[in-house]
């Protein structure tokens, strides 16, 4: 796999800026769609939260809404993830049904147009932040590091689970379906230090609230994401998890996914 994406790494980017192209082609505000709906959301969330339920405050000296937005912006990246990413080749047959294609770029481009997304929606989080007089700290050095290991993750996972979606209608159902419990349950919204101690070892094996968190700490928290290694050493057992179960699913299944599709 990693040998078909270096050898098509140029065609990989390529895609991934026609699939961005095509997401907001006919749009007369073009990319400002890229930022619009994740804005309404923060600014929903935040209203429901201050006004409605009055459970915010600020997060280690920092706005809430700055700890909102690193959490919800990297959501809609993995929400993309969980849901399309991991059937992936239906969003795409023209490509499955040609015979030379490798079917792990498909994957990779598509997770690579999304994380596209991401960097702008955090590089407009940086640049507002600044308006505001909160400027970045050395933490947000760390940022490329989260995001590559954001990126790997999550081709991984469209790679090992997107070729049983293509052969089981039914477990791709079961996993769109997991795009709200992932939400309501990561800590997008709330603070997962907040949690007894049995839920937090079982969230550290979340790789949701791994991602949310690593954002946060270059945002808010201002902390290495390698410094709490009671979540960073799970996050890269489950990394290296699906790493073998992409191998191996690729392996056994990518000759079959054309024929079922």
């Amino acid at each position: 796999m990693i040998k078909e994406n270096w050898r098509w790494r140029h065609q990989v980017w390529n895609l991934a800026k026609i699939d961005l192209v095509k997401t907001y082609r006919g749009a007369a505000l073009g990319k400002v769609w890229l930022f619009a709906k994740p804005a309404v959301y923060i600014l929903v969330f935040w209203f429901a939260l201050e006004f409605g339920l009055r459970s915010s405050s600020d997060v280690n000296g920092k706005p809430f809404l700055l700890w909102l937005a690193a959490g919800v912006f990297p959501w809609f990246f993995m929400s993309g993830m969980i849901t399309t990413g991991s059937d992936v080749y239906k969003r795409y047959t023209y490509l499955v049904n040609r015979i030379k294609f490798p079917l792990s770029l498909i994957s990779t481009f598509y997770t690579l147009s999304l994380m596209i997304v991401l960097v702008c929606m955090l590089a407009f989080t940086v640049v507002v932040a600044a308006c505001f007089g909160i400027f970045p700290s050395v933490y947000l050095l760390q940022l490329p590091l989260v995001l590559a290991l954001m990126f790997v993750f999550w081709v991984c996972w469209s790679m090992a689970l997107s070729p049983l979606s293509a052969i089981s209608r039914d477990f791709a159902n079961l996993l769109k379906t997991l795009g709200t419990p992932f939400f309501w349950l990561s800590g997008i919204l709330f603070e997962l230090d907040k949690l007894p101690h049995v839920a937090r070892v079982i969230m550290a094996f979340n790789p949701v609230a791994w991602c949310a968190e690593a954002v946060r700490d270059c945002f808010v928290y201002e902390q290495w994401v390698w410094a709490d290694y009671t979540s960073f050493l799970p996050f890269l057992a489950v990394l290296v998890f699906f790493v073998f179960l992409a191998m191996h699913n690729y392996r056994r299944l990518y000759m079959e996914v054309p024929d079922v599709i």
